[in-house]
């Protein structure tokens, strides 16, 4: 991990001064799960649609992020917006639409209606958190297959080749040939406009992601800073920034992933980013070390 950028310290700078003049005095970490059809093509290290598992492990605290975020004695917030398994427990906040989305290489993965349910979640999930009257907020995500999800939703606002934005995941490189067919398939198949957020969601989803971009929205129109964590919650931000333009001046690009379109997605955002963590996990880690060390250089 290597330290903070002295050139780009002023961005970070610039954006906790303005919004922040008595310095971060408490923060969180708010992640949004859900699960993707899109999984089922067995793309990914995870089995299709058990993303709730991996929820788990962060209600158990056993989780990378989870553990950082008890050790520092910092609330992570679990919304469940798309789960395919109910997950029983009261840590979570219970939002659910669908049990998981469809498998956009065959069908829409989402109905518009459930697209907007998921924006209206995020946008609701802003009350639940301003409530705590936090200082600065990071997102996260947990979603088997979102980052296949987030890589059509790029392509389709960047105008970009595939190959520059479909990266390994949660896999290794050798699947990265296939999803760039799933990809290329399900964007063939369809008209698409770069411009109408809530029909391109609805072509490749997911639920977490609607959630996030919502979530997004309602932050910056109370204009609180947002720590953004990876790949997923950067084409959030994109999605976001399509609906309100002011949204990138109020996030704050912690790192890269090794994802190939972060670096791309972040760049239309008019992002740098200010650390440079050699981190590619996603499920808000990067959010919380990034958050941490806010907090260390601005009390």
């Amino acid at each position: 991990m290597n330290s903070l950028h002295l050139g780009k310290f002023a961005i970070l700078n610039n954006k906790i001064e303005q919004s922040l003049p008595q310095g971060i005095n408490d923060y969180a970490v708010l992640i949004f799960a859900g699960d993707n059809g899109v999984s089922l093509e067995n793309f990914s290290s995870y089995p299709p649609l058990t993303s709730r598992d991996i929820v788990m492990s962060h209600l158990k605290g056993e989780s990378p992020t989870a553990a950082l975020l008890n050790r520092l004695g910092k609330q992570e917030i679990m919304v469940d917006v798309g789960l395919c398994h109910k997950v029983n427990d009261d840590k979570i906040l219970q939002r659910n639409i669908a049990r998981g989305s469809n498998n956009f290489l065959y069908n829409d993965a989402l109905e518009k209606a459930q697209v907007e349910k998921g924006i209206e979640v995020g946008l609701s999930a802003w009350e639940d958190v301003a409530a705590e009257k936090f200082d600065i907020i990071g997102v996260g995500e947990i979603g088997i297959g979102n980052t296949l999800c987030a890589a059509g939703l790029a392509a389709i606002i960047t105008g970009l080749e595939l190959e520059y934005l479909v990266g390994s995941g949660s896999a290794s490189d050798k699947v990265i040939n296939k999803k760039i067919d799933i990809l290329s398939k399900a964007i063939n198949l369809r008209s698409l406009d770069p411009n109408d957020v809530i029909d391109l969601l609805a072509r490749f989803g997911g639920l977490e992601l609607a959630a996030l971009t919502g979530f997004i929205l309602a932050a910056v129109k109370n204009k609180k800073i947002i720590m953004l964590d990876g790949y997923v919650t950067a084409v959030a931000a994109l999605l976001a920034s399509r609906i309100d333009s002011g949204v990138p001046s109020f996030l704050i690009a912690p790192s890269t992933t090794g994802e190939p379109g972060h670096g791309p997605v972040l760049e239309q955002l008019g992002l740098k980013p200010v650390f440079d963590f050699a981190v590619n996990y996603g499920e808000g880690l990067v959010a919380a070390i990034a958050l941490f060390l806010a907090e260390v250089l601005f009390q």
